[in-house]
């Protein structure tokens, strides 16, 4: 997984829906031997969710340069399984190669009855690097309790338009039990720290990445951050060794 020089930048993106997207490059990240700040708890997933695909895996053509997109999302027990406590969660893909506005995306949840919770239709002009996808719903989003399927693609051949590259798995909504004291409007860095910790312990990878991520580009060199972002790739299963 290639990492950049500079995480505090985005670009901004054009979407078929108005999709938010923003385009994350990752700086490097030091490793601290023998420490590990944040422990990441998965919970079980569901009896009977699908295996999922945390990679893109083999494929030809235009699309062969897209072949290992990545999710930023964990595998446990074999599924590509997450929680969230929000109704409308932020997604985070590894895109191998780089983006132009001419190669459509597309990132869908459904529910139980494949019905449509959110479908989000865009392009973006990038460098190859983190992609972060906000999700937008009309209808609330996703409910408490409930699990759901979602699948990320990339439509990369344009000699074959329904040619695409694409990683899926379940994420499930549950209740929000975290919190941190506080006496002013805004959590400081500090708490923030404290409320990703909980979060990965409570197995709800969504909000303890996102934090992470946030921790990391408001402060690129700080060696904690640095490390923490660095496990929770690796807990997650989706580091290439030795990075």
């Amino acid at each position: 997984m290639a990492f950049h020089t500079d995480l505090t930048k985005t670009k901004r993106v054009s979407g078929f829906l108005g999709a938010a997207v923003a385009w994350l490059l990752m700086a490097p990240l030091a490793y601290a031997q023998g420490q590990q700040t944040v422990q990441f708890i998965p919970t079980p997933p569901d009896q009977g969710a699908p295996d999922g695909r945390q990679r893109g895996g083999a494929t030809r053509g235009d699309c062969v340069a897209y072949q290992d997109l990545a999710a930023i999302v964990p595998e446990v027990e074999g599924v590509v399984w997450s929680q969230t406590a929000k109704a409308l969660p932020t997604f985070f893909f590894d895109v191998p190669a780089d983006l132009t506005q001419e190669i459509p995306l597309e990132f869908v949840i459904q529910d139980r009855s494949d019905a449509y919770v959110v479908r989000q239709q865009f392009s973006v002009e990038a460098d190859a690097g983190l992609l972060a996808v906000p999700t937008t719903a009309e209808l609330g989003g996703l409910a408490i309790g409930e699990s759901y399927s979602w699948t990320f693609s990339i439509y990369c051949d344009a000699a074959r338009p329904s040619a695409s590259v694409s990683v899926n798995g379940t994420i499930q909504r549950v209740a929000d039990a975290v919190e941190v004291e506080t006496s002013t409007p805004d959590l400081t860095a500090i708490e923030q720290f404290e409320l990703l910790r909980q979060y990965a312990a409570e197995g709800i990878w969504h909000e303890t990445i996102d934090i992470a991520i946030a921790l990391h580009q408001s402060d690129p060199l700080n060696d904690t951050y640095q490390e923490t972002l660095r496990s929770l790739f690796v807990q997650a299963g989706i580091a290439d060794e030795g990075l």
